[in-house]
């Protein structure tokens, strides 16, 4: 498993795939890339809430 601390949060990949790492700030669990987490986080941290997640079909 691998961890990154970012900001003050922290995010985890278990299996090494590019796309899945997680996200959990307050309630909410996010999964997604890297990059789509580190928006989230700056999104939060900017207004106090989290943007929608995204809908994959």
């Amino acid at each position: 498993m691998k961890k990154i601390f970012y900001q003050g949060y922290t995010f985890t990949n278990p299996d090494g795939k590019t796309d899945n790492w997680t996200l959990v700030i307050g309630s909410q669990v996010r999964v997604g890339s890297l990059f789509e987490l580190r928006r989230q986080v700056h999104f939060f941290t900017e207004l106090g809430i989290l943007p929608p997640p995204k809908v994959t079909k």
